[in-house]
């Protein structure tokens, strides 16, 4: 009997050690369906009907390279970019060419291109191209509600000078519509425009 009595202690702390264990990991792991906040808000549309302003100046813009002789149309790109992946943010999406007629928006978003650069990468002729794409977001009001500056890029290969410039039309294509989607997301997940997508209409 005494020989049991001293294998008692060791065998109960054991237990209760293990215990404790099992509580602590309980209490620190979140249960496998736990989502958050920002992701929920991300699966639902803003409750908004949104005037995108492609102006005739903004679609003409076109860009020069620096530290080269080459000019992009980054304008007429991002006119054909832009307004698809907003379609998937907001209510609805109607381009107009002027602030100045948004019909029944209660959005009016404002795109300005501030830059376009390529640089050199790793290896001979890759080149990664950033787009700057500068958000304002005003109400019916008028009244600023929101201003972002969104960094699209893409990489590629530009190849030989027979396939410099079709390459390059590709890369500015790819970096527009990344900036396309980088825009949609920051906008959907943006608190400003979800305060006033909750808002009731008046």
């Amino acid at each position: 009997m005494l020989r049991h009595s001293f294998l008692v202690p060791p065998i109960l702390c054991a237990f209760v050690l293990s215990a404790a264990f099992v509580m602590a990991h309980a209490q620190t792991t979140p249960p496998a369906d736990t989502k958050p906040v920002d992701a929920k808000l991300a699966d639902t549309k803003l409750a908004l009907n949104a005037a995108l302003v492609l102006t005739p100046e903004f679609c003409a813009t076109k860009t020069k390279m620096k530290n080269e002789h080459q000019t992009l149309e980054t304008g007429k790109v991002a006119c054909a970019e832009l307004e698809e992946p907003l379609k998937g943010v907001f209510s609805s999406v109607t381009r107009v060419a002027a602030a100045s007629s948004p019909g029944e928006a209660q959005v009016v978003l404002l795109p300005r291109l501030v830059d376009v650069d390529a640089a050199m990468t790793m290896g001979y002729g890759n080149r990664e191209m950033v787009v700057l794409l500068e958000w304002t977001v005003k109400d019916m009001a008028g009244k600023t509600v929101w201003i972002e500056t969104v960094q699209g890029s893409a990489q590629h290969h530009l190849g030989n000078m027979a396939t410099y410039g079709k390459n390059l039309k590709l890369i500015l294509n790819d970096s527009v519509k990344d900036a396309a989607k980088q825009s949609a997301s920051k906008m959907s997940a943006s608190p400003e425009l979800r305060k006033l997508s909750a808002a009731p209409v008046k």
